[in-house]
């Protein structure tokens, strides 16, 4: 059973240029993850959206 689920989410910093579009994906308890990606790829705009920071669009 998942702890945390993203269903389509999506980020734009400025209209017209997502960083992240439909990203879907389940965590579950006692599972460690990583994020992996190059520069400038939404690693970090998507954490901060998993902790809540920021509102996807």
């Amino acid at each position: 059973m998942p702890i945390l689920e993203l269903k389509n989410v999506s980020y734009a910093y400025e209209k017209g240029k997502a960083v992240l579009q439909n990203v879907s994906g389940s965590l579950e308890t006692g599972k460690m993850y990583a994020i992996l990606g190059p520069s400038g790829s939404g690693k970090t705009t998507l954490l901060s959206l998993l902790g809540g920071l920021d509102v996807p669009t």
